[in-house]
């Protein structure tokens, strides 16, 4: 048996045709009437995880701007690192 055989006798290559376009980019009507009833559940779990998404992005970046950093205490030097920045005349 030949490839094309193989194909043509589990179905593939009358059914692959049936979704897809001639020139082989876009939805063909068939794929669209396919996807049709899962367009607004689809659309509704879109909405869900973006808000889920946002909201965990909003909350983190009001947790972090309300964090108070004054009691953690910053080394004066770091090892291998020298101060560069010029001392102003008082």
């Amino acid at each position: 048996m030949s490839a094309n055989a193989d194909t043509q006798h589990k179905g593939y290559g009358s059914r692959e045709k049936l979704y897809t376009q001639p020139k082989g980019y876009g939805f063909s009507p068939a794929l669209q009437r396919t996807r049709k009833p899962y367009r607004a559940r689809n659309a509704a779990t879109l909405l869900v995880l973006a808000g889920f998404t946002a909201g965990v992005y909003a909350y983190s970046i009001l947790a972090v701007k309300q964090d108070d950093f004054s009691d953690v205490p910053l080394p004066n030097t770091v090892a291998g690192v020298q101060d560069v920045t010029p001392k102003r005349n008082e």
